[in-house]
C-alpha cells in the first residue's frame, strides 16, 4: 500500500503540477472564448438595437418630407389665377377670403375660436366647364387633411384623406410665394399665376 506521501497522493488531488497547468490553461481559455462569444452577442444586439431606432427615424422623417412634397404639388397642380385662398369654417358659415398680389389680409373675420378647424384651411380653386372645385387643406384633430369638393359644398373631414400627424399647420401668400409650414418644417412655391400668367 502506499503511503500518505505515495503516487496514490498526488492522483487523488488533482495529478501532477504540469498537468494541473494544462487543465487550468484549457479552462481559461474556454471561459475567454466564451466571454469572446457573449460580448460579441451583445455588440449585435446593440448593434440592431440601434439600427432598428434609426431606421424608425429615417421612416418618420422621410414621411414627414414626402407629406412637404404632397402639399407643394398640390399647389402646383392647382397654379392658377385666384387660385389661392384661405378660408375660416364655423357651425354657421365659411368666410373664403381670395389671396391678392399682397397676399392674405393679417386677421380674418372669423378667426375668434370658434373654427371647426384647428386654423384656417388652404383652399386651392380649379375651375372646370362643370363647376368650380376646391383642394381644401386643413389641420383637424392634430392631423394635416386633404379634401376635394366642388366648391359649394360643407367641409367634412370624414370625407377627407389623413395626409400627416402634425400640431402646425401655417401658411402664408406673398408676391407670389406660397410658404405652408408643418412639423417637418416649411416649404415655399412660386406661383407661375402670382404674376398673371396662365
Amino acid at each position: 500500500m502506499p503511503g500518505a506521501d505515495g503516487p496514490g497522493t498526488a492522483k487523488a488531488y488533482g495529478g501532477s503540477p504540469r498537468r494541473q497547468e494544462r487543465d487550468f490553461g484549457r479552462v481559461f481559455t474556454g471561459l475567454l472564448f466564451a466571454l469572446f462569444v457573449a460580448t460579441l452577442l451583445m455588440a449585435i444586439l446593440v448593434g440592431t438595437g440601434v439600427y432598428r431606432v434609426l431606421h424608425q427615424e429615417g421612416a418618420v422623417a422621410d414621411n414627414q418630407r414626402l407629406s412637404l412634397t404632397l402639399l407643394a404639388n398640390d399647389v402646383r397642380a392647382n397654379d392658377q389665377i385666384d387660385a389661392v385662398a384661405r378660408a375660416w369654417v364655423t357651425e354657421d358659415a365659411v368666410s373664403v377670403e381670395v389671396a391678392g398680389a399682397d397676399g392674405f389680409e393679417a386677421a380674418a373675420a372669423a378667426e375668434d375660436g370658434r373654427s371647426l378647424f384647428q386654423g384656417p384651411a388652404l383652399v386651392l380653386r380649379e375651375t372646370l366647364p362643370s363647376g368650380v372645385y376646391e383642394t381644401r387643406l386643413y389641420r383637424y384633430d392634430g392631423t394635416i387633411m386633404e379634401e376635394y369638393a366642388l366648391a359649394d359644398a360643407p367641409y367634412d373631414p370624414l370625407k377627407a384623406t389623413a395626409i400627416v400627424d402634425s400640431s402646425v399647420f401655417a401658411f402664408s401668400y406673398e408676391d407670389g410665394l406660397l410658404t405652408i409650414e408643418t412639423d417637418a418644417g416649411a416649404t415655399a412655391v412660386a406661383l407661375r399665376s402670382g404674376g398673371g400668367e396662365r
